[in-house]
């Protein structure tokens, strides 16, 4: 049975809730004192107090999450059978649907999510409003600096590379840096996402605004501009355009095991993504949350992302695929571009109105 909460599901929470305050009254120790109150405590002990108090405070956790549908929900059927007496269900957006859902729901008193992944971008206005709690995973430890800040762990990376359709372009011919973008042969051959906000910020932190802008501005004339990453990919295999700027590796991966006519090159500055996992300061089920949250950052979740031909942020698990493996070289290079949240809450609104204005022309 499927464990993803439909939005009808979460109307009916919802006015449950605004009727009834003893349905989101607070409990006696704030998630965040119970979550304080584990730190320094012995693993196995640490453990028992979770699980007892997951049992006491009863109910469903609740995961509000970006991840792809599927994916989602094979982390909650994993998580449920390791721990079967939690009612884990998830909610499944668009990242900024997360965000807005989270914060919505705050301003209306209702707290329904305990843990939630949205895209660094989206992570200062929650940060703002004081709806991301501390919580010390033991975890975390274990972990490089760049996966985890004060209230956020990462569960894993994304690079963004260039793709080509190698019926239609030799690999050799390829482009590979973002000036070869720029050549005349490529006109009106690239096929780029509208959303694409995270290469532009990487370009504006990495080069400064004026030669960003004056880069995208020259880049603009030369895109065919489409919705969604994975429709330019099917755009780009169907044949509309040899080239696509940007997409996912572990997705041309996965699709070239398939015999798709799909292939990709990492550029000389590579968009890098991390992907946040933070806990709602009022999670009504901090220790079912603080349990989901391990999970998914233990070397079982760790491997369960891995598997997908992603590259997780536990350093110990390699990505399946070699080619994702050799872009793991370039970490804490030049080469590579981290978009941090101080990053997204520094450059978000800038970097935003570049893309709509220089990139898009929406005026």
């Amino acid at each position: 049975m499927s464990s993803v909460l439909r939005t009808g599901t979460f109307l009916a929470l919802s006015a449950a809730l605004l009727s009834s305050a003893t349905s989101y009254a607070a409990p006696a120790k704030s998630a965040e004192e119970v979550w304080k109150a584990l730190e320094n405590v012995p693993a196995a002990e640490r453990e028992k107090k979770l699980v007892e108090g997951a049992k006491i405070e009863g109910g469903g956790m609740v995961y509000y999450t970006n991840t792809g549908v599927d994916n989602a929900n094979r982390y909650i059927q994993a998580f449920k059978k390791a721990y079967p007496f939690i009612d884990a269900q998830v909610w499944r957006g668009k990242s900024r649907d997360v965000a807005q859902k989270f914060v919505t729901e705050s301003r209306a008193g209702v707290f329904v999510a305990d843990v939630v992944k949205t895209t660094t971008d989206l992570l200062p206005p929650l940060f703002e409003r004081n709806l991301v709690g501390r919580y010390e995973s033991p975890i975390r430890k274990s972990l490089p600096p760049q996966a985890k800040g004060a209230l956020w762990t990462s569960t894993n990376y994304e690079f963004r590379v260039f793709g080509f359709n190698p019926k239609m372009v030799a690999r050799q011919d390829a482009p590979k840096t973002w000036e070869d973008l720029l050549q005349q042969r490529w006109g009106g051959q690239i096929l780029f996402d509208e959303s694409s906000l995270e290469e532009v910020l990487a370009l504006r932190v990495a080069w400064g605004r004026e030669k960003a802008v004056a880069y995208l501005r020259k880049l603009s004339a030369q895109i065919l501009i489409r919705r969604g990453r994975d429709n330019i990919v099917q755009l780009m295999m169907a044949g509309e355009a040899p080239v696509a700027a940007t997409i996912y590796p572990y997705n041309a991966e996965t699709l070239r095991a398939q015999g798709a006519p799909i292939d990709w090159v990492a550029p000389d500055l590579i968009t890098t993504l991390v992907y946040p996992l933070t806990m709602s300061r009022f999670s009504p089920h901090p220790h079912s949350a603080a349990l989901f949250y391990d999970f998914l950052l233990s070397d079982t979740g760790q491997q369960m992302l891995a598997n997908e031909g992603r590259f997780v942020s536990n350093p110990k698990i390699d990505p399946i695929y070699p080619r994702i493996k050799e872009l793991r070289a370039f970490m804490g290079t030049p080469r590579i571009h981290l978009n941090t949240v101080e990053d997204a809450s520094k450059y978000h609104a800038d970097s935003l109105q570049i893309l709509d204005e220089v990139v898009l022309k929406r005026k």
